[in-house]
């Protein structure tokens, strides 16, 4: 089993193998976190039944060292001399509910029960009969005393973090798809039991139900080890048929005989919690340090913070979180991901960026740069931002090159030259770049020489500057696509932050398209390749101008999700 979960009335705590992440949310509201090495590790997981009784007991020694330490992080005093003496004061406080609890329990459950089942049914009765009014009676005060502590102080909180962390462990096992898969994972031990708080309910009203029809009259201490005996099967049956209730979907609706007592439906904060400890789990496995001290800003507390922000905002693009933190640490998404906590200045920085985004300005746009093809650009207004389809653009014309001696690119329309220079950086050719825009050509200038590669900027409306004669073996272009109706139809951030020079492709959006391909013949050396991005729904139109031009072997590439983006011809 990779992950199990328990709850707390103010937080969660996760397990996996030897690592523990606590996640709370204090009276105020902030999130803590706290992770480290744990001794209680549950290693037999793909042995039936004795994973039931290894989950029990080891569950119930987390549970309580959960509550502790979640009580500990929300605001453990600050002037304790002797933490051996405060943890125990703690636990003691613990046991003596529990055993007040249990007394509770033995007169509710014990002693009244019995006495109304004689009443009913007397001692020349039926003891089968009278067992079963017994079990009637027993189940029912339970079920009332269950409902009754749902009103005790921080129950609540403990059922809806209780919740959150079964919809955390259902995504995770989601990740099986198919039957076979999921059974395969089940037999492994790879996902067990979701819900702890579900299954110590189940285990204690089964064992319940067990003795009282049996009954006893044994003696003692053959009734004592009766009832452990029946106990301890109760822990290791129960576990696996709430395993085979939670896998197969038929039987799903079983677990709301013991689960409609606890249910409760999370809210943003429990669901937050919880995603807290998930994201720092899943980075403790990635090789990142422990985060040990509650008292600094771990990184997963702030990336779920920024994650929030843009969610309520509407943003639900979750690599934007990523970026931001990732740009202002000064590291690439991946390295990030090895931090473990924010200093405070750095957490300034993101919260204010995380703010500038959540009011629509793009990531780019905030920090004045992107990457584009493994290196770094700077945009601004005057320049579109780089896509991630035009990547393949990229490709394309590196693949195409190789077929030239001493190959001659020209890139049309290049903004920031993030073509251009992404090009001429991983190949040898000579490349040429030209754009109306003269300030569009000063950001594309400065981003060659900030990456380290030689191309020969022009200011041109396309072809009409160049000089008659000049041929090239590839000309690209990413021109501006957009038809002018739907400019207005625009995503708010790209409306405010791309020039609208670089989106207006005129009234069908291929003006740019019959223009340069009507003129692209007498600028391509023989067997010259034009390349194209496109717009969704395009393609078919480019490739028709092409071929009315006299372009043969007209190519159309797909992008990541599927869409014809890329469109190629070659004029012999």
């Amino acid at each position: 089993m990779k992950t199990i979960i328990f709850p707390a009335p103010n937080g969660i705590s996760l397990c996996c193998d030897e690592k523990q992440v606590t996640s709370v949310t204090d009276v105020s509201g902030q999130k803590k976190l706290k992770s480290f090495k744990s001794k209680n590790k549950i290693i037999f997981w793909h042995f039936p039944f004795v994973r039931g009784l290894q989950y029990f007991f080891c569950g119930l020694l987390m549970l309580f060292k959960s509550l502790v330490l979640s009580f500990d992080l929300s605001g453990k005093p600050q002037k304790v001399k002797d933490l051996k003496k405060y943890y125990i004061k703690k636990l003691s406080y613990i046991i003596a509910c529990a055993v007040v609890g249990i007394a509770l329990a033995e007169l509710l459950l014990g002693f009244a029960p019995n006495k109304l089942a004689y009443l009913l049914v007397d001692s020349r009765g039926s003891t089968l009969l009278r067992n079963f009014v017994m079990t009637v009676f027993k189940i029912v005060v339970f079920f009332v005393v269950v409902l009754i502590s749902r009103f005790l102080p921080g129950m609540l909180d403990l059922l809806r973090f209780n919740r959150a962390g079964e919809l955390a462990m259902r995504d995770i096992a989601s990740g099986k798809s198919t039957k076979s898969q999921r059974f395969k994972a089940w037999c492994k031990g790879e996902f067990g039991v979701s819900n702890f708080c579900n299954y110590l309910i189940f285990v204690f009203l089964s064992d319940l139900i067990v003795i009282t029809l049996v009954g006893g009259g044994f003696g003692i201490i053959y009734n004592l080890l009766f009832h452990i005996a029946i106990f301890l099967a109760s822990t290791m049956v129960c576990y696996e048929i709430l395993i085979l209730i939670e896998n197969v979907q038929a039987l799903n609706w079983l677990k709301w005989l013991t689960f409609c007592l606890l249910f409760e439906k999370p809210t943003r904060t429990h669901i937050e919690t919880v995603s807290i400890a998930m994201q720092e789990m899943n980075m403790l496995q990635k090789g990142r340090e422990f985060m040990e001290d509650e008292n600094k800003k771990s990184l997963s507390v702030v990336l779920t913070e920024v994650k929030n922000k843009l969610s309520v905002a509407g943003i639900s693009d979750k690599s934007d979180a990523e970026w931001i933190v990732a740009t202002v640490l000064g590291k690439n998404r991946s390295e990030m991901k090895l931090v473990p906590f924010v200093s405070d200045k750095h957490y300034d920085e993101i919260i204010k960026a995380a703010e500038r985004r959540a009011k629509g300005e793009s990531v780019d746009n905030i920090f004045g740069f992107t990457e584009f093809y493994g290196l770094r650009f700077d945009v601004n207004k005057k320049v579109l931002t780089p896509r991630m389809e035009t990547e393949l653009l990229v490709e394309q014309v590196l693949k195409a090159e190789k077929n030239f001696k001493k190959p001659t690119i020209l890139d049309l329309g290049t903004g920031s030259g993030a073509i251009a220079v992404s090009v001429a950086k991983n190949c040898d050719a000579t490349v040429t770049a030209v754009d109306v825009s003269k300030a569009a050509l000063m950001v594309a200038e400065q981003n060659a020489k900030k990456n380290g590669v030689k191309v020969e900027f022009l200011h041109s409306n396309l072809f009409q500057d160049l000089k008659r004669k000049r041929k090239f073996d590839i000309i690209v272009s990413n021109p501006p696509y957009i038809p002018s109706s739907e400019l207005s139809k625009l995503d708010k951030n790209v409306r405010e932050c791309d020039p609208a020079l670089a989106l207006d492709g005129g009234e069908d959006g291929l003006d740019f398209y019959r223009e340069i391909i009507s003129k692209a013949g007498k600028r391509l050396n023989s067997n010259g390749i034009i390349f194209f991005e496109v717009g969704k729904g395009q393609a078919g139109d480019v490739r028709k101008l092409l071929k009315e031009n006299g372009f043969e072997e007209i190519k159309t590439t797909k992008d990541y999700n599927k869409v014809e983006r890329i469109v190629s011809g070659k004029y012999r």
